[in-house]
């Protein structure tokens, strides 16, 4: 018997890193002018047609539009809002074509979901207490699995195959309509030892106090996402952050966490980066490693492995522990007090970026 100590949906997508660059390519060509950009028939707006392919080559288009008529400023406009339309279906038919001859039309996606999970030791047991844990992988897991596995139940389970075993966790795969997953019941849990520690957020003012390469769960303020970059076989990415809580102390040396998110750089599959929109946002993030202090720069340094995840929701099951928290860090970036202390932050971040030659930066 094995408890969900850990409940994180992961989606497994198989595309190619080919596909994104004959996208890529195709919207070149379209910047550039090619694939017949400018092929849009005149016959719709003759006027409108005229007015915008001179304002195309003008070296002041603005001094001309202000010199139009309300008719001529019309035609203008619905000859653009149509060959803009134009444009983009056959951006997407120039897609759709080059990819289906490339053999990439389609998009196989095949989601699974990942649960640590640890045995359980019977109360009536006198030997050592040292419960193996393991790490399931099911594979098209049905909705009941996403929606009702929880973390500290305990279940019975069918149908896991192990993979592969080391000296600390065992790794199992399964379908999810070949596997069941039957809870105990609350009186049948009694009888084993306690076994499940709920999750608790944690803070950069205490984040010295867990030991390293410890898992820790954070609410924090998004100060800066750097560039995706690639070292040696990984395609690696920086985000720093920072909730706040170091300000309250008087101490803000100390309030930046700068985590790394990486992905194998021979995996073919298109994995999307940190989006830098994420920046000014409260983003929650759960499973993340922490390692060795930056003590040159005064920066905690976490890292993102592969059952970390993050979400701007802390309404999910799995983070609304981070709820609370998030809440007090959005009310406290809104303070005027604040705003300058995250454009301090970011100020540091850029002049850590700036002094650094590497390609990591």
């Amino acid at each position: 018997m094995v408890y969900s100590h850990s409940y994180l949906p992961f989606f497994f997508l198989s595309i190619f890193r080919r596909r994104s660059a004959l996208v890529e390519g195709i919207m070149c060509e379209y910047q550039r002018g090619i694939n017949g950009v400018h092929s849009q028939n005149d016959t719709d707006s003759e006027e409108g047609a005229k007015i915008f392919k001179l304002l195309e080559t003008a070296a002041e288009p603005e001094f001309l539009m202000a010199e139009m008529s309300p008719e001529q400023l019309r035609s203008f406009t619905t000859y653009k809002a149509k060959f803009e339309a134009a444009q983009q279906m056959r951006k997407e038919k120039s897609v759709a074509e080059t990819l289906e001859d490339a053999g990439l039309g389609e998009r196989n996606v095949t989601p699974f979901m990942r649960i640590r999970l640890v045995g359980l030791t019977s109360l009536s047991y006198e030997g050592e207490h040292n419960p193996k844990e393991g790490i399931v992988t099911i594979w098209d897991p049905t909705e009941r699995q996403r929606t009702e596995l929880t973390e500290g139940k305990i279940y019975m389970m069918k149908g896991l195959v192990p993979i592969n075993s080391d000296s600390e966790i065992l790794y199992l795969h399964a379908r999810g309509s070949s596997s069941r997953w039957q809870p105990l019941s609350p009186k049948d849990s009694e009888n084993f030892q306690p076994f499940f520690n709920p999750r608790k957020p944690i803070s950069l003012s205490n984040l010295g106090e867990i030991p390293l390469s410890s898992e820790f769960d954070i609410a924090a303020y998004v100060v800066y996402v750097g560039n995706a970059y690639t070292d040696v076989l990984q395609k690696k990415q920086w985000v720093f952050v920072t909730d706040g809580s170091a300000q309250h102390s008087g101490e803000i040396s100390n309030s930046l966490l700068a985590i790394s998110f990486s992905t194998s750089f021979m995996d073919d599959s298109s994995v999307s980066h940190i989006s830098h929109n994420l920046v000014g946002s409260v983003v929650g993030f759960c499973n993340l490693i922490k390692r060795a202090k930056d003590v040159t720069n005064e920066i905690w340094v976490a890292e993102a492995a592969e059952n970390s995840v993050y979400f701007i929701n802390a309404e999910a099951a799995y983070s609304s522990h981070l709820k609370t928290s998030s809440a007090h860090i959005q009310t406290w970036a809104k303070l005027s007090s604040s705003k300058s202390v995250i454009h301090e932050l970011r100020q540091r971040v850029l002049s850590i970026i700036g002094a650094c030659k590497s390609p990591s930066c």
